[in-house]
Order: C-alpha cells, then structure tokens, then sequence
C-alpha cells in the first residue's frame, strides 16, 4: 500500500530566499574587505575591538562570504525536497535521504539564537540515522550546541516554508503516529 502524501508537509526551496541570502553573503565580503582597508581606511580600532581583532574579522568574512554565496547560488537551481513531515516520519535532505520513523523519534525541542529558531530531533538510536555532507560533519558539535541529534533550520535552509508551520505539522502527526 502506498503512503498518501496529499496533505503532507513540504518545504521546497525559496528562490528569492536563496537569492537574498547569497547577496547578503556577497555584502558579508564587502564588509571583509572594508575591514582590511581595501576601500581605502579601515575601521578605527578601540578598547573593545583592537587592530587584530578587525583584521582576523575581515578575513574570516572575505574566507566565509565567497563560500556561502556559492552555497547559495547552487540552492537557486535546486528543486528537491528540503523537510518532508508526513504519516511515516521526518526527512530531512540536507542530513539524510532516509525518513526517520516516528518511532525513532524519543522528542522534538526547540532550540533558537540570535533570532534563529532551530527544531532540534532527539532520536533513540542517532547512529542508524548519520548526517551526510556538511551536516553530517557538523554534528558533534550540533549535538553539543543543541543537545538532540538532527537540527533542522528552516530559514537557514531557504525554503518557501515556515518554522511556525513546520512545528504545527510536527505536533499534528506526532500526536497520531
């Protein structure tokens, strides 16, 4: 019997999300190089922020920027799923291509900074269910960040859906599974 996925929730990616992001990206570069004295004088320095504080600033966003404009232009072209939450479970693609099953799934916390809401999976057996890419790579330190295995960022991923509406779907089909 086939799943029936009709009224599933489905995060696809935004275009004009990615866009601004890979902008925004793009001026995180300009501020790096403002911040290295490329347009002429750098920021003064003060108490507070010493020369090579600005120094190591400006080159962590000249380094990260172009990383992340890339990271964002690629999402432009992207058309797959991002978060699917359904009857079966949670998938996640940018972690894995595997649906985590209800079952699998002890609790979901909410996790947020700097305005950034995070929901945070805490699974019952974490390593049947590794990150893959850049994901997988950062997890230890998620776990440590967060305190669950799976942190899914939805704004941060740039899709056309909410956190808000993300939880809403979380609650309505842990409550029947």
């Amino acid at each position: 019997m086939l799943a029936d996925h009709s009224d599933s929730f489905v995060a696809y990616p935004s275009r004009w999300q990615c866009a601004f992001l890979a902008f925004g990206s793009l001026a995180f570069v300009i501020v790096g190089l403002w911040m290295l004295g490329a347009f002429g004088a750098a920021p003064t320095p003060t108490i507070q922020y010493s020369h090579l504080k600005i120094l190591i600033a400006g080159w962590i966003a000249v380094t990260v920027g172009p990383l992340a404009a890339m990271k964002w232009i690629s999402k432009l072209f992207v058309t797959a799923e991002q978060l699917r939450i359904d009857a079966a479970g949670i998938r996640y693609s940018p972690w894995s291509d595997k649906t985590i099953p209800w079952s699998e799934i002890a609790d979901v916390t909410t996790w947020s900074r700097n305005a950034q809401k995070r929901i945070v999976l805490h699974l019952r057996h974490p390593n049947n269910f590794p990150g893959k890419g850049l994901a997988g790579r950062l997890a230890s330190a998620s776990r440590k960040l967060t305190g669950g295995d799976v942190t899914i960022t939805i704004l941060l991923t740039g899709t056309d859906r909410s956190f808000d509406e993300a939880m809403s779907a979380i609650m309505r089909y842990r409550r029947s599974s």
